[in-house]
């Protein structure tokens, strides 16, 4: 299922980024939430639970690009767990040990 929303020009959105803050934002809101309300009913929980995640790591950066960091990582962890699912559980290798004799004393 392909969910299409309409965003702005780009130029639009710098102008906002460089002139309007806090409009933009709220177009930012407005916009994740048009998404999760379009999307399948059995994906909303876990999309707010993310959706959650992001805004609290907007709010504890220090400034924008920051946050553009750690939600960039959230998603690199993400995508890295994915690959590995993909590739399926990774051989394990032989437990290793040294043996140690103990000899009884006479």
């Amino acid at each position: 299922m392909m969910i299409k929303l309409e965003l702005p020009a780009f130029e639009t959105l710098r102008y906002l980024a460089e002139h309007d803050p806090e409009r933009l934002e709220r177009l930012r809101r407005t916009l994740t939430e048009q998404l999760i309300a379009r999307s399948p009913e059995t994906s909303r929980q876990r999309l707010r639970g993310l959706q959650f995640q992001i805004e609290a790591r907007i709010r504890l950066a220090p400034n924008p690009v920051a946050a553009c960091i750690a939600i960039s990582g959230m998603m690199h962890s993400a995508l890295d767990k994915l690959q590995r699912a993909l590739r399926g559980p990774e051989p394990k290798a032989a437990p290793s040990a040294k043996i140690l004799v103990f000899h009884p004393r006479r």
